[in-house]
């Protein structure tokens, strides 16, 4: 019979909870990307641009409506921190990749570090939004188009 309420009580009043990473190659903007939709969400809960810092290792972010919570996990982007991504990969619902758009000499190891990150088994099916950030109007599309010949 308890259980009977327990779960009752778990359907009405739990949360369904979605792990989201934010990857990316360093300096890409992925922890002020997260900060900015902590202040969008959160009424002010994220950091100014000029306090944020590069990250070492994970941050993490959390966003709740009335009917789900979105957990972040904003893992580091330099070459040394790329390994520990895998771990992160078999409890994670979907992928946020931030590209630097600015920065055009960046592509090639962003792209690089895309396609291991989407040829991982644990991924497969997961979304998956590319971020273009630092970017000003359309000028991503046709960096990126002619990068890479319109494939990712």
């Amino acid at each position: 019979m308890f259980s009977l309420f327990y779960g009752l009580w778990k359907y009405v009043f739990t949360k369904d909870e979605f792990r989201v990473l934010i990857l990316g190659v360093d300096k890409a903007g992925k922890t002020t990307l997260l900060e900015k939709l902590k202040s969008i969400y959160l009424k002010g809960g994220g950091l100014p641009p000029d306090r944020v810092v590069p990250t070492v290792g994970l941050n993490i972010g959390r966003i709740e409506d009335a009917n789900a919570k979105l957990v972040f996990w904003d893992l580091g982007g330099q070459v040394g921190l790329r390994a520990i991504w895998e771990k992160y990969y078999e409890e994670a619902h979907a992928i946020m990749y931030v590209i630097d758009a600015a920065t055009a000499s960046s592509f090639e190891d962003a792209k690089s570090a895309l396609e291991k990150v989407i040829r991982h088994e644990h991924l497969r099916g997961a979304p998956l939004l590319i971020v273009a950030n630092k970017q000003e109007g359309d000028q991503i599309w046709h960096r990126l188009a002619g990068g890479t010949n319109g494939k990712m």
